[in-house]
């Protein structure tokens, strides 16, 4: 991962865990893995992998946070942010996850519009 080869950490990390199912550290490596692609699906469903087998790990409720937000579910990515703040209330990460939220849910994802972008009419 550290050398820019995602694609080949992500073949590594899938075979290590269909022989280490119980690897929570794995999992959580391969949903950053996945993140870092943008597959957002198969990066949640290995965050989730991490989450249930650490689930007192606010790392985890943080890091499967963000797979949520990047899939649209806020209501869940918000309250996944919460739970980590329960686990561990120093965890900045996922205080700053949960500034993301508000400008997501009226739609401003890309923040200010550009003077080029606007369209007159």
């Amino acid at each position: 991962m550290k050398q820019g080869r995602r694609r080949a950490a992500i073949e590594l990390l899938e075979a290590w865990v269909a022989d280490n199912p119980d690897d929570a550290s794995a999992w959580a490596a391969l949903g950053a893995a996945r993140f870092a692609l943008e597959s957002w699906a198969d990066a949640e469903q290995a965050a989730s992998e991490a989450l249930r087998l650490r689930p007192e790990g606010a790392r985890e409720w943080c890091n499967w946070g963000m797979m949520l937000r990047k899939l649209g579910r806020l209501d869940e990515a918000e309250r996944a942010q919460y739970r980590a703040l329960i686990l561990d209330p120093s965890y900045d990460r996922a205080r700053t996850e949960l500034r993301k939220l508000p400008r997501l849910r009226v739609g401003d994802h890309e923040g200010p519009a550009k003077r080029e972008d606007i369209v007159e009419m």
